[in-house]
């Protein structure tokens, strides 16, 4: 079950998390799950999943006892990967090539508040953060694997 959740067969979008950069991950399990089996798993898990370098502790779990409807223990990750990159690059291009053309442009014009500068400041926001995925992406080759922590005694 964990490992599926981080397979390119079980994602929402067409990516493949592993070759790429996890920021963060929240695990929510429901079920007959113990904490143990939770936290051996995620160790099991960590080596295989690059974090960047400033997060690697970077998990959120939750736990919950009741399980789902017709189902013994159920496990959605939640995780910001920068494999979503093309993903927000696809979305851009077709938002501008709609955008150029004024496609639909009026029907949200007419709401009180809403102004075409809204939409070009969206798009400079969606190129920020295509830049930032595009940023993460470099770093990962500079990545040493298990550097030493500070340990406190």
């Amino acid at each position: 079950m964990f490992s599926d959740a981080f397979s390119k067969d079980h994602q929402l979008i067409r990516a493949d998390p592993k070759h790429s950069l996890y920021l963060a991950c929240a695990l929510m399990v429901r079920g007959n799950v113990q904490v143990s089996d939770l936290r051996r798993n995620i160790e099991r898990l960590r080596p295989s999943l690059p974090f960047v370098s400033w997060n690697q502790e970077g998990w959120k779990t939750g736990l919950c006892s009741v399980p789902p409807v017709g189902h013994s223990h159920s496990l959605l990750a939640l995780a910001n990967n920068t494999c979503v990159k093309p993903t927000f690059m696809e979305l851009r291009e077709r938002f501008t090539k709609l955008y150029r053309k004024k496609a639909h442009l009026h029907h949200y014009l007419h709401v009180d508040g809403m102004e075409q500068s809204i939409f070009s400041e969206a798009l400079s926001s969606l190129d920020a953060l295509i830049d930032e995925y595009h940023q993460l992406d470099a770093t990962k080759a500079r990545l040493t694997p298990d550097s030493p922590r500070l340990s406190i005694a």
